[in-house]
């Protein structure tokens, strides 16, 4: 792939105090896929965080699970799926081509966490999780949060088999549940919502595109062999 001049990103509406992001196809930032080389990867990074270097940018080796790790500095941070950033000269990175990226950001104490929300990552409850780390950390309140939930496969194209509603912790997606034609889906932002308002979240933005059958983000069920793209953000 030959990456163009200019970074396609989008930037995302959010209160004073962060930039929040997101890049678009055909821009792959995973080393882990897409069959890209490391300097054409880097290279998307560069185009995506410029002025910013790669040295201040925060990300993951995301293995599905609920583990939030702090950024004290750029680089890879670990085998996690939630960031949390205190720090201003710091961008954090999450990877999707289907999954949930999700930002949590206390406008009052001027941190945030961002997550990567697959089914998987939901059920284990990654964002009750990073919640709390909130809570306990900077006394973070629900009044103080804005949420923001990126493009991610959508109802209209998520189906799944009866056996995920049967797991130990399958009721948590029943809310998202969807009969349609003899198929269930999943609406996995049914599931994140009623999250959110179980957690007295009130102020959020879910983005309305469906990575499966829109365009300008890659799909993983659309293609397996495609590579990710990224939600990022840093304080200002």
């Amino acid at each position: 792939m030959n990456p163009s001049q200019n970074a396609p990103i989008l930037e995302i509406p959010t209160p004073q105090g962060i930039r929040a992001f997101l890049s678009r196809t055909p821009l792959n930032i995973a080393f882990h896929a897409g069959g890209d080389s490391k300097e054409c990867v880097e290279h998307n990074r560069s185009l995506c965080i410029a002025p910013f270097g790669l040295s201040s940018l925060a990300y993951l080796n995301q293995v599905h699970g609920k583990e939030i790790l702090e950024a004290k500095s750029g680089g890879l941070l670990g085998d996690g799926d939630g960031i949390l950033i205190t720090q201003k000269h710091l961008i954090g990175l999450i990877m999707v081509a289907d999954c949930n990226p999700i930002l949590l950001f206390d406008s009052k104490h001027q941190v945030f966490a961002l997550l990567h929300g697959g089914r998987v990552g939901l059920q284990k409850g990654i964002i009750p999780n990073a919640l709390a780390q909130m809570q306990v950390r900077f006394h973070t309140k629900s009044a103080d949060l804005f949420a923001y939930v990126g493009p991610s496969i959508r109802a209209c194209c998520y189906e799944v088999g009866e056996e995920i509603f049967a797991s130990p912790s399958g009721n948590t997606l029943e809310c998202g549940r969807i009969s349609r034609e003899g198929k269930i889906y999943l609406d996995l932002t049914a599931v994140i919502l009623a999250q959110f308002q179980e957690a007295k979240i009130t102020h959020y933005a879910f983005s309305p595109h469906c990575t499966c059958c829109g365009e300008g983000y890659f799909s993983y069920r659309a293609n397996p062999q495609c590579g990710r793209f990224g939600l990022f953000a840093h304080l200002t």
